[in-house]
Protein backbone atom coordinates (compact mmCIF):
# COMPACT_ATOMS: atom_id res chain seq x y z
CA UNK A 1 0.00 0.00 0.00
CA UNK A 2 2.91 2.35 0.96
CA UNK A 3 4.75 2.10 -2.35
CA UNK A 4 1.43 2.27 -4.48
CA UNK A 5 0.47 5.39 -2.71
CA UNK A 6 4.51 6.92 -3.34
CA UNK A 7 4.12 5.99 -7.05
CA UNK A 8 0.64 7.87 -7.11
CA UNK A 9 1.50 11.19 -5.30
CA UNK A 10 5.38 11.33 -6.57
CA UNK A 11 4.64 12.15 -10.05
CA UNK A 12 2.04 15.69 -9.28
CA UNK A 13 4.77 16.41 -6.85
CA UNK A 14 7.67 16.47 -8.84
CA UNK A 15 5.49 18.16 -11.84
CA UNK A 16 4.27 21.32 -8.85
CA UNK A 17 8.32 21.60 -7.68
CA UNK A 18 9.23 22.09 -11.73
CA UNK A 19 6.85 24.42 -12.02
CA UNK A 20 7.40 25.83 -9.08
CA UNK A 21 11.38 25.95 -9.54
CA UNK A 22 10.71 27.49 -13.51
CA UNK A 23 8.24 30.12 -12.33
CA UNK A 24 10.86 31.32 -9.59
CA UNK A 25 13.54 31.43 -12.14
CA UNK A 26 11.69 33.80 -14.47
CA UNK A 27 10.84 35.92 -11.46
CA UNK A 28 13.89 36.35 -10.29
CA UNK A 29 15.30 36.74 -13.95
CA UNK A 30 13.00 39.61 -14.67
CA UNK A 31 13.41 41.37 -11.24
CA UNK A 32 17.85 41.32 -11.75
CA UNK A 33 17.13 42.46 -15.63
CA UNK A 34 14.89 45.73 -14.19
CA UNK A 35 17.34 46.37 -11.94
CA UNK A 36 19.90 46.25 -14.22
CA UNK A 37 17.99 47.72 -16.99
CA UNK A 38 18.75 44.72 -19.59
CA UNK A 39 14.71 44.62 -19.28
CA UNK A 40 11.50 45.96 -19.82
CA UNK A 41 8.78 46.81 -16.88
CA UNK A 42 5.16 47.81 -17.04
CA UNK A 43 4.30 51.01 -15.38
CA UNK A 44 1.02 51.95 -14.43
CA UNK A 45 1.62 55.75 -13.24
CA UNK A 46 -1.65 56.07 -11.66
CA UNK A 47 -1.10 52.92 -9.09
CA UNK A 48 2.60 53.24 -8.93
CA UNK A 49 2.25 56.92 -7.42
CA UNK A 50 -0.44 55.42 -4.78
CA UNK A 51 1.47 52.78 -3.99
CA UNK A 52 4.73 55.12 -3.10
CA UNK A 53 2.56 57.60 -1.60
CA UNK A 54 0.93 54.83 1.04
CA UNK A 55 4.47 53.49 1.47
CA UNK A 56 6.00 57.18 3.35
CA UNK A 57 2.45 57.53 4.95
CA UNK A 58 3.27 54.23 6.31
CA UNK A 59 6.65 55.27 7.22
CA UNK A 60 5.34 58.76 8.56
CA UNK A 61 2.52 57.51 10.60
CA UNK A 62 4.96 54.80 12.10
CA UNK A 63 7.41 57.20 13.12
CA UNK A 64 4.52 59.37 14.34
CA UNK A 65 3.01 56.24 16.74
CA UNK A 66 6.46 55.80 18.24
CA UNK A 67 7.09 59.42 19.44
CA UNK A 68 3.53 58.94 20.67
CA UNK A 69 4.10 56.08 22.85
CA UNK A 70 7.62 57.58 23.79
CA UNK A 71 5.30 60.42 24.73
CA UNK A 72 2.61 58.07 27.06
CA UNK A 73 5.89 56.79 28.79
CA UNK A 74 7.49 59.66 29.70
CA UNK A 75 4.17 61.46 30.68
CA UNK A 76 3.54 58.35 32.82
CA UNK A 77 6.24 58.71 34.75
CA UNK A 78 5.90 62.33 35.04
CA UNK A 79 2.31 61.61 37.12
CA UNK A 80 4.42 59.02 39.19
CA UNK A 81 6.61 61.76 40.21
CA UNK A 82 3.53 64.17 40.81
CA UNK A 83 2.00 61.16 42.96
CA UNK A 84 5.45 60.68 45.27
CA UNK A 85 6.09 64.12 45.24
CA UNK A 86 2.64 64.92 46.65
CA UNK A 87 2.76 62.00 49.20
CA UNK A 88 5.98 63.17 50.58
CA UNK A 89 4.46 66.82 50.98
CA UNK A 90 1.87 65.31 53.26
CA UNK A 91 4.23 63.33 55.32
CA UNK A 92 6.12 66.48 55.84
CA UNK A 93 3.05 68.51 57.05
CA UNK A 94 3.42 66.44 60.38
CA UNK A 95 7.53 66.98 60.89
CA UNK A 96 7.28 70.49 59.91
CA UNK A 97 4.40 71.91 61.04
CA UNK A 98 5.33 75.60 61.18
CA UNK A 99 5.10 74.99 57.02
CA UNK A 100 1.86 73.12 57.02
CA UNK A 101 0.15 75.69 55.23
CA UNK A 102 2.44 75.89 52.23
CA UNK A 103 3.53 72.38 52.38
CA UNK A 104 -0.47 71.29 51.64
CA UNK A 105 -1.42 73.95 48.95
CA UNK A 106 2.02 71.82 47.20
CA UNK A 107 -0.04 68.76 47.59
CA UNK A 108 -3.00 69.90 46.75
CA UNK A 109 -1.58 71.36 43.42
CA UNK A 110 0.12 68.02 42.55
CA UNK A 111 -3.39 65.81 43.49
CA UNK A 112 -5.06 68.16 41.36
CA UNK A 113 -1.77 68.10 38.12
CA UNK A 114 -1.78 64.06 38.86
CA UNK A 115 -5.58 63.93 38.66
CA UNK A 116 -5.51 65.62 35.42
CA UNK A 117 -3.07 64.13 34.11
CA UNK A 118 -4.82 60.91 34.38
CA UNK A 119 -7.17 61.93 31.56
CA UNK A 120 -4.56 63.36 29.51
CA UNK A 121 -2.83 60.20 30.09
CA UNK A 122 -5.77 58.39 28.64
CA UNK A 123 -6.17 60.71 25.84
CA UNK A 124 -2.91 59.85 25.03
CA UNK A 125 -3.11 56.27 25.44
CA UNK A 126 -6.53 56.46 23.13
CA UNK A 127 -4.40 58.17 20.14
CA UNK A 128 -1.49 55.39 20.63
CA UNK A 129 -4.28 52.57 20.03
CA UNK A 130 -5.68 54.22 16.85
CA UNK A 131 -2.02 54.79 15.26
CA UNK A 132 -0.96 51.41 16.25
CA UNK A 133 -4.26 50.07 14.30
CA UNK A 134 -3.45 52.05 11.62
CA UNK A 135 0.19 51.28 11.16
CA UNK A 136 0.45 47.72 12.39
CA UNK A 137 -3.44 46.71 11.26
CA UNK A 138 -4.94 48.51 8.13
CA UNK A 139 -2.38 50.11 6.72
CA UNK A 140 -0.16 46.70 7.05
CA UNK A 141 -3.15 44.57 4.96
CA UNK A 142 -3.08 47.38 2.09
CA UNK A 143 0.39 46.59 1.96
CA UNK A 144 0.79 42.80 1.71
CA UNK A 145 -2.10 43.30 -1.10
CA UNK A 146 0.46 45.60 -2.78
CA UNK A 147 3.27 42.88 -2.28
CA UNK A 148 1.01 40.66 -3.69
CA UNK A 149 0.28 42.56 -6.80
CA UNK A 150 3.65 43.89 -6.98
CA UNK A 151 4.44 39.84 -7.53
CA UNK A 152 2.14 39.79 -9.92
CA UNK A 153 3.45 42.73 -12.02
CA UNK A 154 6.60 40.54 -12.37
CA UNK A 155 5.68 37.46 -12.96
CA UNK A 156 3.35 38.84 -15.68
CA UNK A 157 6.43 40.67 -17.25
CA UNK A 158 8.52 37.91 -16.97
CA UNK A 159 5.76 35.95 -19.02
CA UNK A 160 5.08 38.88 -21.60
CA UNK A 161 8.90 39.29 -22.26
CA UNK A 162 9.02 35.76 -22.79
CA UNK A 163 6.22 35.98 -25.27
CA UNK A 164 7.52 38.87 -27.32
CA UNK A 165 10.88 37.18 -27.48
CA UNK A 166 9.43 34.10 -29.25
CA UNK A 167 7.47 35.91 -31.35
CA UNK A 168 10.53 37.91 -32.54
CA UNK A 169 12.27 34.73 -32.31
CA UNK A 170 12.79 32.52 -35.94
CA UNK A 171 9.46 30.34 -36.20
CA UNK A 172 10.91 27.01 -35.94
CA UNK A 173 8.29 24.40 -35.10
CA UNK A 174 10.14 23.96 -31.70
CA UNK A 175 9.30 28.16 -31.25
CA UNK A 176 5.89 28.19 -32.30
CA UNK A 177 4.74 24.94 -30.10
CA UNK A 178 6.68 26.83 -26.96
CA UNK A 179 4.77 30.12 -27.66
CA UNK A 180 1.42 28.36 -27.59
CA UNK A 181 2.52 26.45 -23.97
CA UNK A 182 3.56 29.85 -22.58
CA UNK A 183 1.04 31.80 -24.35
CA UNK A 184 -1.29 30.27 -21.50
CA UNK A 185 0.53 31.06 -18.62
CA UNK A 186 0.96 34.44 -19.97
CA UNK A 187 -2.68 35.23 -20.22
CA UNK A 188 -3.25 33.19 -16.80
CA UNK A 189 -0.51 36.00 -15.03
CA UNK A 190 -2.12 38.68 -17.04
CA UNK A 191 -5.63 38.10 -15.80
CA UNK A 192 -4.09 37.59 -12.10
CA UNK A 193 -2.22 41.09 -12.43
CA UNK A 194 -5.21 42.91 -13.45
CA UNK A 195 -7.17 41.74 -10.53
CA UNK A 196 -4.88 42.17 -8.15
CA UNK A 197 -4.33 46.05 -9.08
CA UNK A 198 -7.89 46.38 -8.80
CA UNK A 199 -8.02 45.06 -5.12
CA UNK A 200 -4.89 47.16 -4.26
CA UNK A 201 -6.89 50.31 -5.81
CA UNK A 202 -9.87 49.45 -3.64
CA UNK A 203 -8.04 48.70 -0.18
CA UNK A 204 -6.46 51.77 -0.96
CA UNK A 205 -9.74 53.68 -1.47
CA UNK A 206 -11.30 51.69 1.26
CA UNK A 207 -7.91 52.65 3.84
CA UNK A 208 -7.90 56.51 2.85
CA UNK A 209 -11.43 56.41 4.19
CA UNK A 210 -10.97 54.70 7.21
CA UNK A 211 -7.97 56.87 7.67
CA UNK A 212 -9.10 60.42 7.35
CA UNK A 213 -12.14 59.25 9.56
CA UNK A 214 -10.12 57.69 12.61
CA UNK A 215 -7.44 60.38 12.18
CA UNK A 216 -9.33 63.28 11.63
CA UNK A 217 -11.27 62.58 15.12
CA UNK A 218 -8.10 61.35 17.04
CA UNK A 219 -5.89 64.44 15.90
CA UNK A 220 -9.11 66.38 17.32
CA UNK A 221 -9.54 64.32 20.40
CA UNK A 222 -5.57 64.66 21.26
CA UNK A 223 -5.65 68.66 20.33
CA UNK A 224 -8.37 69.52 22.19
CA UNK A 225 -7.11 67.10 25.61
CA UNK A 226 -3.64 68.74 25.49
CA UNK A 227 -5.04 72.23 25.33
CA UNK A 228 -7.82 71.46 28.05
CA UNK A 229 -4.33 69.65 30.13
CA UNK A 230 -2.36 72.26 30.33
CA UNK A 231 -4.98 75.03 30.67
CA UNK A 232 -5.60 73.37 33.88
CA UNK A 233 -9.16 72.95 33.31
CA UNK A 234 -10.29 69.19 34.38
CA UNK A 235 -13.76 69.66 33.77
CA UNK A 236 -13.62 70.17 30.12
CA UNK A 237 -10.69 67.48 29.63
CA UNK A 238 -13.39 64.97 31.45
CA UNK A 239 -15.95 66.29 29.12
CA UNK A 240 -13.43 65.30 26.40
CA UNK A 241 -12.68 61.88 27.50
CA UNK A 242 -16.61 61.34 27.87
CA UNK A 243 -16.94 62.86 24.30
CA UNK A 244 -14.34 60.35 22.45
CA UNK A 245 -15.30 57.14 24.83
CA UNK A 246 -12.25 57.27 26.66
CA UNK A 247 -12.33 54.75 29.39
CA UNK A 248 -9.50 56.54 32.25
CA UNK A 249 -9.87 56.66 36.17
CA UNK A 250 -12.35 59.30 37.22
CA UNK A 251 -10.31 62.43 37.11
CA UNK A 252 -11.91 63.15 40.89
CA UNK A 253 -13.51 62.48 43.88
CA UNK A 254 -14.43 65.98 44.79
CA UNK A 255 -16.27 67.57 42.32
CA UNK A 256 -14.85 70.99 43.43
CA UNK A 257 -11.32 69.87 42.51
CA UNK A 258 -11.73 69.76 38.87
CA UNK A 259 -14.52 71.86 38.56
CA UNK A 260 -12.38 74.98 37.93
CA UNK A 261 -8.79 75.50 36.91
CA UNK A 262 -6.40 75.00 39.28
CA UNK A 263 -4.49 78.14 37.96
CA UNK A 264 -7.49 79.76 39.01
CA UNK A 265 -8.05 78.57 42.44
CA UNK A 266 -4.42 79.44 42.81
CA UNK A 267 -4.77 82.93 42.11
CA UNK A 268 -7.90 82.97 44.06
Amino acid sequence: VSTQSTGTLEPPKLEQIKKWTITNYKYTKQLVGEKLGNTTKTVDKDTDERISDLKLQKLQFAAMLRESRALHTKFEALLTSHQLLRTQFNTMVAHAPELGEQLQANSTTHLILERNGKGLLGAIKSFVDSLNTLVNVTMQDTILTVKNYENARIEYDAYRNEVTNLQNAPQTDANKNKLLEIQVTYDDRKRKWERLMQDTHTKMNLLNENKNTVMKQQLEMFNSAVIAYFSGNGEQLSDILSEYHIKTRKLSGDDDATSKSFLARQEG
